[in-house]
């Protein structure tokens, strides 16, 4: 029982963690998750290979071709502010018409090829794209859109350039 007390007052503390706004003086960014768009904070690579269940999807490389993709939230089991950092292309012979005729492309189109981690995962099943595990992990916790916009924090901008026809 003390360790679901535990365990409970965690999930509370990350979910508030989402909901405040930051310190001004963070660089924060958009991304993802499940369709809506995320906010958080970039606080740079650690010096670790892989950590915990929480995974960030790069479509091209970091912030490429669109914002990227997080598999879990604060208030979800999984969630830490520690993501293992995933890559996404092309798969070989596939170009993005192939993608755009897949069931596994977001709403948001052309703002995000990708906005959920189950759609990247079944378009890699379906051989659309390959994701590379380079090993590295980043600090971005996650926060809410007021936090991002607070006064002295700097936003990246949302502005990406056009998909090409593999990436």
């Amino acid at each position: 029982m003390k360790h679901k007390i535990v365990l409970i007052m965690m999930v509370v503390a990350m979910s508030l963690l989402a909901v405040q706004p930051v310190a001004a003086g963070a660089t924060t960014a958009n991304g993802w998750y499940e369709g809506e768009e995320i906010y958080y904070i970039l606080g740079g690579i650690e010096d670790v290979t892989q950590r915990g269940e929480n995974d960030l999807y790069l479509i091209g490389g970091d912030r490429a071709f669109q914002a990227n993709v997080a598999e879990f939230i604060p208030g979800e089991a999984g969630y830490s502010p520690h993501w293992n950092v995933n890559v996404v292309h092309t798969a070989p012979g596939v170009t993005l018409a192939d993608i755009l005729a897949s069931p596994f492309v977001s709403a948001h189109y052309p703002e995000a090829l990708f906005d959920d981690v189950e759609d990247i995962l079944d378009a890699q099943a379906a051989g659309l794209i390959t994701i590379d595990h380079p090993g590295v992990v980043v600090l971005c916790p996650v926060i809410s859109k007021k936090g991002a916009e607070a006064p002295g924090n700097t936003e990246l901008s949302e502005e990406f350039p056009p998909f090409p026809d593999a990436f």
